[in-house]
């Protein structure tokens, strides 16, 4: 695509916020299947004859664009192939501001590229109000849909001009074609909940939109102004807002949208935005019978129409959402005894889907954002046991390698808006080495060896007696809720730091880099005596800060929350500690809401308190359990902390145990992945083969459970099946598309043993051809 013209309006009316219509008509003498590399640098809709066949681009990193590639049979006689591109001009979570808009359009048949004259036209469709979604996101729309071209006809009307063909702004950059294929567009009906009529109480239609909406009286005593209508799509998801109505010519039409209802009311503003948002969209109907779309996307479940005109004039007012998502239905599948569990593993499901785009986002509302620490730590693992396809965590840690900041740091936040955290940074590198463990594919290890080295050097630039203490313009992120005192060491951090320090020694040593393994491993020791020395508790747990300087007696410190979750999945207590380790975490759980319901709530980002539990470090905190062998309090965990979200009526998981933040976000499904691989009892192996588990039985307080976990290195599924059969007895079936290799852990007796159809003496490792039954005994 180096070569390929980049092409943009001469003379558009304003550097934000516009739309551009390209366009070229053609004759085919005879019918040819084109394939279509298309690329921009902003939000654009790809048409053949006015059908919409495509839309793009997806997210990139500047310096390594991806074009995207379409397949398209072309029928004999004339072919109209249209354009639109929508230019923000801004910066956002999704596409990095800065860069000169473009279109660059290759069409190539049977018979070679076919040369294509495209003219151009600025849609004054498009009225361009000053107000965006978000601080995060794009703008608000308000299209009178009078205008819009007829896209099966070609230039049509006045103002249109010869595309002008610019200077690359994107330089010498690499391309490559798309490494991500298009998202699904799944149509969801929306059900109406309630109707009525309104009066404007607020302004003019431009003051301040969502005010202006959210004021209007919807039952109202002075005279009608319109009427209005609610719906529910069911589930938040990423949509694009379809409304078919039937209206006269002229009609004003508004849509609010919101993820859940306040005081059963749509109010179209996005908590959290940290700035003023605008969650509504806004027509101008053709009259008659049409169907109403929005260009962008938008994060809901609930969707609000408001229309001027009076009741008999409304003839017709039907909604719905067209989904973007990458996925369709989960390949992995759970099942068990409890009914409150298999709830809590589909809403990870529903909500992985829902935050799933061109790459794996925190939510489908408020951001969009590709965050490393939703994407490629609890995502890669929820993405493992459902949907079994990890290429979108590929691209994302390819991305913040390829975003990494002046002095070497992966990027924790990127493309767009891009931030750098200390952990991303650290959990970014063990997102590459675990991602390379569940595959087998090793080069991504290799491509960004480079960045992962830069990011460890980082922390040990700033290493001091007592740990890395990274400078200010890093943010220095745990958890919610959990904040150090300036010129503190953050004693999770560092323990996190002593965990990645191990893993670059493997990757190193899998490099054949045997120099610089053997100086991972002396870092690894000096973290090492820098958490014996300084970290301890006076009960022998961990810290949630020391000073970096000043004097201090461990006698006085308090353990840590966090610190000690991360000591024990890391393995860092004796036999001896460990028990006061599973003590101190589960009383602290169980002090927090929502397990205590009078103690404090997460109710903003600032609410710091030591009483404080959030569902995304429940990755590592029920993890460290369920490796502890507290199976029965893990369970416990998941029916009441994210049986509390259910209770609320949520249909996807909510950030954190409050819902005044979003309701839907990813990073909250660790139940999904753990109940897949814990409760199942198959869990992958540390080492470079992907097709070795370890099989550590857990049934708890379950009777059954069964379950599908695709395989990640190969196609195919593992299908695990266990049941009690008596008190203290358990029969556990396994069956493999594939060999793979097993190891038994754990102290229950194996009375029985069949593997691939013969009876053996039971054996603490085994290949698995094609199926394996053991019975269980043991309290």
């Amino acid at each position: 695509m180096k070569n390929i013209p980049c092409l943009w309006h001469p003379s558009p009316s304003r550097a934000q916020n516009v739309y551009v219509l390209f366009q070229t008509a053609l004759v085919l003498e005879e019918a040819d299947d084109w394939q279509l590399n298309v690329f921009g640098s902003s939000l654009y809709r790809v048409y053949v004859d006015g059908e919409e066949i495509a839309e793009g681009p997806a997210r990139f990193s500047p310096e390594h664009p991806e074009y995207d590639v379409h397949v398209v049979h072309m029928p004999a006689g004339r072919r109209i192939l249209s354009v639109i591109v929508h230019d923000y001009g801004v910066h956002t979570r999704i596409l990095m501001g800065g860069i000169h808009p473009f279109l660059q359009y290759r069409a190539t048949g049977k018979k070679g590229p076919i040369r294509l004259a495209w003219r151009c036209k600025e849609l004054d469709a498009f009225e361009p109000i000053d107000r965006r979604i978000n601080g995060q996101l794009g703008w608000m729309e308000s299209c009178d849909s009078r205008l819009l071209p007829d896209l099966r006809q070609a230039f049509d009307g006045e103002g249109w001009s010869e595309a002008l063909e610019i200077e690359h702004p994107l330089g010498d950059a690499a391309y490559r074609s798309s490494t991500v294929w298009d998202c699904l567009r799944l149509p969801v009906v929306a059900a109406e909940i309630a109707r009525g009529t309104y009066a404007d109480r607020f302004g003019y239609a431009n003051d301040d939109p969502p005010v202006r909406f959210i004021s209007r009286d919807l039952q109202p005593h002075l005279p009608d102004d319109g009427v209005w209508v609610r719906f529910d799509l069911g589930k938040i998801g990423l949509y694009r807002p379809c409304i078919a109505i039937d209206v006269p010519r002229g009609t004003i039409v508004e849509a609010g949208y919101a993820e859940s209802l306040t005081d059963g009311r749509v109010f179209p503003v996005i908590p959290l935005s940290a700035s003023t948002s605008c969650h509504v969209d806004r027509w101008i109907a053709a009259g008659g019978p049409q169907r109403l779309l929005t260009f962008a996307p938008r994060g809901f479940r609930f969707i609000e129409v408001h229309v001027a005109a009076a009741p008999p004039d409304v003839t017709s007012l039907q909604a719905e959402g067209m989904q973007r998502t990458r996925y369709g239905e989960s390949a992995g599948t759970f099942q068990c005894s409890d009914s409150r569990l298999n709830d809590v593993w589909r809403l990870g499901v529903e909500t992985l889907r829902a935050c799933s785009e061109d790459a794996l986002i925190d939510t489908p509302t408020r951001e969009r954002g590709q965050w490393i620490g939703d994407a490629a730590v609890i995502g890669m693992e929820v993405l493992g046991v459902t949907f079994g396809d990890l290429e979108l965590v590929r691209r994302g840690l390819q991305q913040a390698s390829y975003r990494r900041r002046h002095d070497g740091l992966a990027a924790g936040l990127c493309p767009g808006q891009e931030a750098y955290l200390t952990t991303y940074a650290l959990y970014w590198i063990d997102g590459c080495f675990r991602y390379a463990r569940l595959t087998g594919d090793a080069s991504l290890l290799e491509e960004c060896y480079e960045t992962a080295e830069r990011t460890i050097d980082y922390f040990f630039a700033h290493m001091t007696p007592r740990g890395t203490l990274p400078s200010a313009d890093t943010w220095d992120f745990i958890d919610w809720g959990h904040a150090v005192a300036p010129g503190d060491i953050n004693v999770s951090l560092n323990l996190t730091l002593l965990n990645t320090l191990g893993q670059m020694a493997v990757w190193e040593q899998a490099r054949g880099l045997h120099d610089k393994g053997e100086k991972r491993r002396e870092q690894r020791e000096q973290m090492g005596r820098i958490v014996a020395e300084h970290y301890q508790s006076a009960e022998g747990l961990l810290v949630k800060s020391v000073p970096a300087e000043a004097l201090y007696s461990p006698e006085t410190r308090e353990p840590g929350y966090h610190a000690t979750v991360l000591g024990l999945l890391y393995g860092l207590f004796d036999e001896e500690e460990k028990p006061r380790a599973v003590a101190y975490i589960k009383a602290h759980m169980l002090s927090c809401f929502p397990n205590n319901p009078d103690a404090p709530r997460l109710a903003h980002p600032s609410a710091n308190h030591e009483r404080l539990i959030t569902p995304s470090f429940s990755h590592f905190s029920l993890q460290a359990l369920w490796e502890a062998g507290e199976a029965d309090f893990v369970l416990e965990q998941y029916r009441a902390c994210w049986g509390w979200m259910l209770d609320q009526g949520v249909t996807t998981l909510l950030e954190v145990f409050d819902t005044r933040w979003s309701h839907c976000h990813a990073w909250s499904a660790s139940p999904t992945w753990q109940l897949s691989r814990y409760a199942l009892g198959l869990i992958p192996e540390e080492g470079e083969d992907p097709c070795r588990y370890r099989l550590r039985f857990q049934p708890g307080t379950l009777a059954y459970a069964s379950g599908s976990v695709p395989l990640l290195a190969e196609r195919g599924m593992l299908h695990i099946e266990w049941k009690r059969t008596a008190p203290g007895q358990w029969e556990y079936e396994l069956r493999a598309d594939r060999p793979i290799r097993v190891s038994l852990e754990g102290a229950r007796a194996i009375s029985l043993m069949v593997l691939d159809g013969e009876e053996i003496a039971p054996g603490a490792r085994f290949e698995v051809q094609n199926s394996l039954m053991l019975k269980f005994t043991g309290a």
